[in-house]
């Protein structure tokens, strides 16, 4: 791509920024550039969104823009001291000639998917681009350069477990955050990519966004992320993911204007992490003056592991153990950790020097989405696992008003859009339920959960007390999600404690303490419990089974189905029993009723009620024991098509 600067009426002054490479066959040009962020007035950047009203996204391959075609005319009246900025894209498969009419004529032309980078000065009144209809421009914005530009990079290493970031893997990564803020306990909410960034771009539990069916595959229409509220803030937002899924058709570029994403996944093909930190340098380059939020998403050390020094060294085939295919042979742990620990190194090599060229001022924050299995207990890679090594990430952060030391504390991922937006100074975005971990964190307990592919797996982390529970299969109840796990084999449903003290590795579940049964009902029915609009039954009894009946009106249709042993449902003209063989720590039953109920009437086996329980048609209904709670849901998916995947895990 070539920058080029226009000060009318004289000639371009062309300054390359920008690289091409090629990727998976395409010729790929590592360039983004931005738009400011809202229409006029100037947001306080110093910079605003031309023409926003216009702005849809456009993409060829990887890359996604957000823009307008090109040909047309451009009403454009900036201040003197002002200047235009955009990019020329050509997204189709010809090469274009683009001609620019402003008093004087300016003509390029571009080969398939070539970017070119214009900063253009003295545009007044009427300015008219020829182009054909595969050429867009791209993140058209009006301003002026800032002194003291503010820059955020948040950088996702996928699958890095916290225990390997460390001075000897890791020099120049620790090295760099010695002077910031790092927290050794922090839990993702889940165990695989796609539910896990979700909830942290928009800091919201996994739960609520996940659909009746289990299936979590986006962020839904009109949820907010951090992007939203960097973009609200006058900030220029720009995305480089080199994971597929975490893409813009699954909803993640919401309040971005440039994304980067490969658009296929196969085989060992995903972009390593030099790919990633190229574009970054080049979008930097296009945008100094601006305020700036970066997203970088690395795959390394995401199977399958590569050795950098050794392309062809032989790797064991970890899909086929997480899978159950094949048994564990000798040295496969310790070959499969000495290529996670290679890849681990090769993300320092690759990141070290980045980090060290960003402006001083800079806030940046490394974290992980979640963790890998590399053999303990058996488990092998990620997705249906909710052990330490699974969900345990690396968080660090270091910015100007950052305060340096370690934090032992157990926190979650769900604060991380809070803790970035206040260490930036934006104002979070409505909904997000986080709070700045800088202030102490949000109150809402530390869940983790898996789901989609067959049961509910949750878990809750208090100091050190942690409970697995593992709900079991319950055919016949419930939708089925569109997401597929390949697992290595069922695992014994029920629920587990650990004191996280005495048995860091989790080899000695024992019985759940009578001081955890509140803390785990309450979550667990604030959480799954929650998930499905319409009516939730839930009963709880410490032993043995339990039952219930209810009086409901019209058409009843199960939805979902959570308990460690089987679920009986049971509808009589307009009764519906519910008989569950264990309810400990809850036996919940979702259902959807039409049309919806006026009046529910119940009675329990422990406690019967002795009348009918009237609610608002409007809300969810939560019944445990003898006890109706209110609990409010909005619908907020959407139907648009997402992408599916298949994930190998084990335990």
């Amino acid at each position: 791509m070539d920058r080029a600067i226009h000060r009318a009426p004289a000639a371009l002054i062309p300054c390359p920024i920008v690289r091409k490479r090629t990727f998976k066959g395409f010729a790929l040009l590592i360039a983004l550039v931005v738009g400011g962020t809202s229409c006029l007035p100037q947001t306080p950047s110093g910079w605003h969104r031309f023409e926003p009203e216009r702005w849809q996204w456009q993409n060829r391959g990887e890359l996604w823009v957000q823009g307008f075609p090109a040909n047309g005319l451009l009403a454009v009246d900036p201040a003197p001291d002002q200047v235009l900025r955009c990019d020329l894209v050509n997204l189709g498969d010809e090469p274009a000639r683009v001609v620019l009419d402003n008093g004087e004529l300016l003509e390029w032309d571009l080969a398939p998917g070539q970017i070119v980078a214009l900063e253009l000065e003295g545009l007044t009144g009427r300015a008219r681009f020829e182009a054909p209809d595969q050429v867009v421009i791209a993140g058209p914005r009006v301003g002026r350069g800032l002194e003291d530009a503010a820059l955020v990079v948040v950088i996702v290493i996928d699958t890095l477990r916290a225990d390997f970031v460390t001075t000897e893997l890791m020099p120049e990564i620790t090295e760099y955050f010695a002077d910031g803020r790092r927290w050794n306990q922090a839990t993702a909410n889940a165990p695989w990519t796609l539910p896990s960034v979700a909830s942290f771009f928009s800091s919201r539990p996994v739960l609520d966004l996940t659909t009746p069916s289990g299936d979590l595959i986006g962020i839904p229409h009109g949820v907010t992320t951090w992007a939203g509220a960097f973009e609200a803030a006058g900030f220029s937002a720009a995305a480089v993911v080199a994971n597929y899924s975490v893409s813009t058709l699954n909803g993640f570029g919401e309040g971005f204007s440039s994304y980067l994403v490969p658009d296929a996944h196969g085989g060992g093909d995903h972009p390593d992490a030099a790919w990633v930190v190229d574009a970054a340098r080049s979008w930097l380059a296009g945008h100094q003056g601006e305020n700036g939020f970066l997203y970088l998403h690395l795959m390394d050390p995401h199977f399958p592991y590569r050795d950098h020094d050794d392309p062809d060294r032989p790797i064991p085939d970890l899909p086929a153990l997480a899978a159950g295919l094949r048994p564990e042979a000798p040295g496969d742990r310790e070959r499969l950790a000495e290529l996670y620990a290679g890849e681990v190194r090769y993300v320092d090599r690759v990141l070290g020097p980045f980090l060290n060229e960003l402006q001083d001022n800079a806030l940046v924050i490394l974290t992980a989405d979640h963790g890998e299995s590399l053999g303990e207990r058996g488990c092998w890679g990620h997705g249906l696992n909710l052990y330490q090594e699974s969900l345990l990430v690396p968080l660090l952060v270091r910015g100007p008003e950052v305060a340096s030391g370690t934090v032992d504390t157990p926190v979650q991922l769900l604060d991380l859009a809070p803790t970035v937006l206040a260490a930036a100074g934006v104002a979070p975005a409505p909904g997000m339920v986080g709070r700045s971990l800088l202030e102490g964190g949000s109150d809402h307990p530390i869940v983790s959960s898996t789901f989609g592919a067959g049961p509910l797996r949750w878990c809750l982390r208090q100091a050190n007390d942690k409970v697995l529970l593992r709900m079991a299969e319950q055919p016949g109840l419930g939708e089925v999600a569109r997401s597929k796990m390949i697992g290595g084999g069922p695992r014994k449903p029920g629920a587990f404690a650990f004191d996280l003290e005495a048995d860091p590795a989790e080899e000695n579940p024992h019985a759940l303490p009578t001081r955890l049964e509140d803390p785990v009902v309450a979550a667990f029915n604030g959480s799954a419990g929650r998930m499905v609009p319409g009516l939730q039954i839930g009963l709880s009894r410490r032993d043995g089974g339990i039952s219930t009946r209810l009086r409901i009106a019209g058409e009843v249709a199960v939805v979902q189905a959570w308990s460690s042993k089987p679920i009986e449902v049971i509808r009589t003209g307009d009764q519906l029993e519910l008989n569950c063989q264990d309810a400990f720590p809850a036996c919940v039953v979702a259902a959807r009723v039409k049309p919806s109920p006026e009046e529910i009437s119940t009675e329990s086996e422990r406690s019967p009620l002795s009348k009918p329980c009237l609610q608002e048609i409007s809300q969810s209904f939560l019944h445990r024991n003898d006890r109706v709670f209110i609990i409010p849901r909005i619908p907020i998916f959407n139907k648009s098509k997402r992408i599916c995947f298949i994930i190998n895990s084990t335990c």
